[in-house]
């Protein structure tokens, strides 16, 4: 028996070394997280390489629009055709007032695309970068920063629409927009994270990339973008509580409307940030010697 123990002792200790760490509190397992640096020191060198994916993302929206004579400003019509489209269509058919309609529908059409695009281009984070990472060692997180300052990019290209629609419908601004920029960092930190995990789970599943682009085409129709929350019966709302990006959505939206979001927003997306931090720190500490492998 005194055998058989130690055997097991040794097979735990050569094949599960972090199985101490399972069978610990969960406040000795945040603490062990927290010392395991390696997410944490590849985002540091990241941030200090900033020049190098603010560079990659450039080159990228430079070569999309190659030779174009208005460039990344397609992008902006290509919204705003879509906004003139549906506002007046589905303000009929919903029976609202446009003047109010149309500023919900295209900042949610704007934040949205930003969100979705943020989503779906991180499946192939890894995969569009599997030149680079073949060759030489680069923080992983580089390439996920570089999908979402894209997509930043884009984001104030399609913003200037807004100042548009608010001076041909004189739409008031006041300070609450300055809640913004807040709003902005919290829900880009969000997206950050949940790019990171999305990016190494489609790089060691493949199927997941087409998944998640359906995943994402049905929460646009279950998120209030062409749609207003105050059009739903009350026992429907709740659904919209337990999306996360409608959260994000209010965020963004409610200041430059002049509304103030409200707390349970705040405090929602700060909870999944902190969530998503440590699931991240978690997989990508399990995860990020293999992802050069599985491309």
């Amino acid at each position: 028996m005194p055998y058989l123990f130690k055997t097991k002792r040794r097979f735990c200790a050569k094949t599960k070394p972090h199985c101490a760490m399972y069978n610990a509190p969960v406040s000795i397992q945040i603490l062990i997280f927290m010392n395991n640096r390696i997410l944490l020191d590849d985002f540091t060198s990241a941030f200090k390489k900033h020049y190098l994916w603010r560079t990659l993302a450039w080159y990228d929206i430079l070569a999309r629009y190659r030779r174009s004579v208005l460039g990344p400003f397609w992008l902006t019509i290509s919204m705003a055709v879509t906004i003139a489209a549906m506002g007046p269509l589905y303000g009929s058919l919903f029976s609202v007032n446009l003047a109010h309609f149309i500023p919900h529908l295209s900042l949610g059409m704007i934040f949205w695309a930003f969100i979705a695009a943020s989503v779906n281009d991180s499946a192939n984070t890894f995969s569009e970068s599997a030149h680079f990472m073949k060759q030489i060692y680069i923080p992983a997180p580089i390439f996920v920063l570089r999908v979402m300052y894209r997509q930043l990019l884009i984001l104030g290209h399609n913003l200037l629409i807004y100042p548009v629609i608010a001076l041909l419908l004189s739409l008031p601004m006041n300070r609450n927009i300055l809640l913004f920029f807040p709003a902005l960092m919290l829900v880009t930190l969000n997206l950050i994270l949940i790019s990171l995990l999305i990016s190494i789970l489609c790089a060691r599943f493949r199927d997941m990339t087409p998944i998640l682009s359906s995943i994402m085409s049905l929460l646009f129709f279950v998120t209030p973008i062409i749609w207003q929350l105050e059009q739903l019966p009350e026992r429907r709302k709740i659904f919209v509580a337990w999306n996360l990006f409608a959260c994000f959505l209010d965020l963004l939206r409610k200041p430059i409307l002049g509304g103030v979001p409200a707390m349970h927003e705040w405090i929602i997306a700060s909870i999944s940030a902190v969530i998503l931090f440590f699931v991240a720190l978690h997989v990508y500490q399990r995860t990020h010697h293999r992802i050069t492998y599985w491309l």
